[in-house]
């Protein structure tokens, strides 16, 4: 039986069980924040590219010809079903909403979309036979500017539980149009953890002359965090306080130094006219 074999490393790379949906997850140090709630059926993350033939109506060209293939979008999903529900969870899926200033159990929804109404997302799920502990194994995905598109819906059932499906999408920003909304984190259980830093958020709105904090956690901890602006006439930081100087977009970034290798994360930054 030539090829009836699998890899020495089988149970190493296994994803295991139906993983979590979280607003915050720092893959350096796995600590996790934000648990939106406890889902049934496991997830569904999808990302499909977008491809554009530019040889496909020129003559004698052949179809898919390698050097006029470009790929121009992707488009991302995430989507699965909580049977749990917060007043919090309810505005995350309704997408354009708001809860009532003065009733916290009154989520009013409305007929625009905020900036701030989009929120990176995170779904992490156990991974490699070594899946606890400090340096457990997981594997990661980061959507950027997710957005649930897929309408508020509640199933109810007979003496059972409520279903609430949501479908998110991950959106490009108009600062940042090479970024594709998602990434994959995976790392085996047991790996020493490399050096890095991650800001508490990616995206920040502030009005002229408003300010902002910015918190960053750092492998190994307590690194000294270098912070700059890459437009100080649009915005200035100091010690991770961001303060809006003009109206414009501008980049954010915190730095660490370990072993004379430097490592980075950075905040793009709109400022709006103050009202």
């Amino acid at each position: 039986m030539k090829f009836t074999r699998i890899p020495e490393t089988t149970f190493k790379n296994i994803q295991l069980n139906a993983g979590i949906l979280v607003r915050s997850f720092n893959p350096a140090t796995q600590e996790i924040t934000g648990l939106l709630g406890a889902t049934t059926g496991g997830l569904n993350f999808k990302a499909t590219p977008t491809f554009e033939d530019f040889g496909e109506d020129i003559d004698n060209c052949p179809k898919n010809t390698l050097e006029l293939k470009k790929l121009t979008a992707w488009e991302v999903l995430m989507s699965g079903t909580f049977v749990t529900i917060t007043a919090g969870t309810a505005k995350t899926l309704i997408g354009a909403a708001d809860i009532d200033e003065f009733d916290p159990t009154k989520i009013i929804p409305r007929n625009d979309i905020l900036i701030s109404d989009y929120e990176d997302l995170w779904w992490v799920g156990d991974y490699s036979d070594a899946n606890n502990g400090a340096n457990a194994g997981y594997c990661a995905i980061h959507m950027l500017n997710g957005l649930n598109t897929g309408g508020f819906q509640i199933k109810s059932n007979d003496k059972g539980k409520g279903n609430f499906a949501f479908e998110f999408t991950g959106h490009y920003s108009m600062n940042a149009q090479e970024t594709v909304p998602f990434e994959v984190y995976i790392k085996m259980g047991g790996e020493v953890p490399t050096p890095s830093i991650l800001l508490n958020k990616h995206s920040l709105t502030i009005e002229d002359e408003g300010t902002a904090a910015l918190t960053a956690v750092t492998v190994p901890e307590g690194e000294t965090i270098t912070w700059s602006s890459a437009n100080d006439t649009i915005a200035t930081v100091t010690d991770g306080v961001v303060t809006g100087e003009a109206e414009g977009n501008t980049i954010i970034t915190a730095s660490i130094t370990v072993d004379g290798v430097t490592y980075t994360d950075t905040c793009t930054v709109i400022v709006t006219a103050a009202e």
